[in-house]
């Protein structure tokens, strides 16, 4: 495991072991979010597109602990980004909408598609030739939009959100700034 991630599964049971408690007394939803993304980087003419996945544990509708997982295309060295974050996020449980934020950790895989083509299966597995590993954190700001319940524990909702994700080390750009759309279930449990 890369050095700079080692505390990220310290972190990840300490912040469910705290929520637990809670999840008792409150209403809990299990959420799955997908859709399509695009985003531009600090890196001049860089920019990309692509998909995201999103787990999540809502407690009182009002705090998650979320992962998101995410494979992209970025233009400056024609790569593909494959990143895993794991996040918190606040809501205002209003009727029509629902405000949120995210503050999230992630390690992403940045490689030229030249590798990609020449070990397809290390992709998935984060292993080959020419694959940086980066540690970074991010911020996500966003908006989900509930529809009719399908049933009485089953809600979709339409989500946008605009994130912000930053790396400290030169080994890519040190910023990307990305837009999200999609479609999130919530079921309570």
């Amino acid at each position: 495991m890369n050095r700079s991630c080692r505390w990220l599964a310290p972190v990840a049971l300490a912040v469910a072991a705290a929520f637990s408690s809670v999840a008792f007394a409150a209403p809990v939803e299990l959420t799955l979010a997908a859709g399509p993304s695009a985003y531009a980087t600090s890196w001049r003419g860089d920019f990309g597109a692509g998909g995201s996945l999103r787990l999540g544990y809502r407690i009182a509708r009002v705090v998650a602990i979320d992962f998101q997982g995410w494979e992209t295309y970025a233009t400056v060295n024609h790569r593909l980004n494959t990143g895993l974050s794991f996040g918190v996020a606040g809501y205002v449980p209003l009727q029509s909408v629902r405000p949120f934020a995210r503050l999230f950790i992630l390690h992403q895989h940045e490689e030229a598609l030249v590798s990609v083509e020449n070990s397809p299966a290390g992709v998935l597995f984060g292993v080959g030739s020419g694959i940086r590993h980066r540690a970074g954190g991010g911020v996500t700001l966003g908006v989900e939009i509930p529809q009719k319940r399908l049933g009485p524990k089953t809600e979709p909702a339409f989500v946008v959100n605009t994130n912000a994700l930053w790396f400290p080390d030169e080994l890519g750009p040190h910023w990307y700034l990305g837009l999200d759309l999609g479609v999130s279930l919530g079921v309570l449990l």
